[in-house]
């Protein structure tokens, strides 16, 4: 059941994202540079493991998630996961190739040993129940309240929002976490992302609680018609809204996740991945 419901809210959020892709996608100017989290705790002191690795791989890449993994209007693979692992093949000097398929049969294409290394899909959570192992997550989700414009709230804590109207998207992450964190706040909930960005443009609602990363998208778009800004800094709640990104990976290649967390090190410690973020996200949604 909570596995359907990850499947089904993660297709809601992020399917819309890859038309806006087009426009955000390009390299990022050193003007606009965004700060983005450091995800990883890195040991500075680490060494890069003296491993024997096999000199080609597949990463086995969800066609449709963006902006982290998904085919480009050319039809190439494209997103931060892949370019993230990208950059760890680069590093560990081995050669990788892309595969893209449905978020549905990752797993089980690297079970039947179609590929090597799962990438932007399952969740640490998931991909642990199912018995794989995994590296360590390089992104987390996190969710931040959307307002109008104009309209200023003393802080986005339960007492200060006491009595407002806070919109969610039925059955998902965020209405579970305004139901145990915003008691003294009516909850209002709406059957699409769509319908919910229409409210607190329209002041059906006075904010709405959204997936961090799709609400920057929104802020950015036409729909938005700049009506809008984000409120307060975003919120991390690993029991609930918060879910982390990993690659994924057989129980018997351990090896070959030591290289990639060391690599995936690496990138953070060097400004990749900040570079990677900058060049796909149009703002930090932190």
């Amino acid at each position: 059941m909570e596995q359907a419901r990850l499947t089904t809210m993660r297709k809601m959020y992020y399917k819309a994202l890859t038309l806006s892709l087009i426009v955000f996608a390009g390299p990022a100017k050193a003007v606009d540079a965004v700060e983005f989290p450091r995800f990883r705790h890195v040991d500075k002191l680490a060494v890069r493991p003296d491993l024997v690795l096999p000199p080609k791989i597949t990463l086995l890449a969800d066609e449709d998630f963006a902006p982290f993994s998904f085919k480009a209007i050319d039809a190439k693979p494209a997103g931060i996961s892949q370019q993230l692992a990208l950059t760890a093949c680069t590093q560990l000097k081995i050669s990788c190739e892309i595969k893209l398929l449905p978020y549905a049969s990752l797993l089980a294409a690297l079970r039947l040993k179609q590929g090597d290394v799962v990438l932007g899909g399952p969740s640490a959570e998931n991909t642990q129940a199912q018995g794989y192992i995994a590296t360590r997550p390089y992104y987390y989700s996190f969710s931040r309240f959307l307002a109008r414009s104009g309209v200023n709230f003393p802080g986005v804590d339960s007492k200060s929002l006491a009595g407002r109207r806070l919109g969610a998207v039925h059955n998902s992450a965020q209405e579970q976490f305004l139901k145990k964190n915003f008691q003294r706040s009516s909850l209002v909930v709406f059957e699409s992302s769509a319908s919910l960005f229409e409210a607190i443009r329209t002041a059906g609602v006075d904010l709405a609680l959204v997936d961090s990363t799709f609400g920057g998208f929104w802020l950015k778009g036409e729909n938005a018609r700049g009506c809008c800004v984000a409120v307060g800094n975003a919120f991390l709640d690993k029991s609930n809204i918060t879910r982390g990104m990993v690659m994924a990976l057989r129980p018997e290649d351990k090896a070959l996740r030591a290289a990639f967390d060391y690599a995936l090190d690496q990138a953070q410690e060097t400004g990749t991945t900040a570079k990677i973020f900058q060049a796909y996200l149009p703002a930090s949604p932190f």
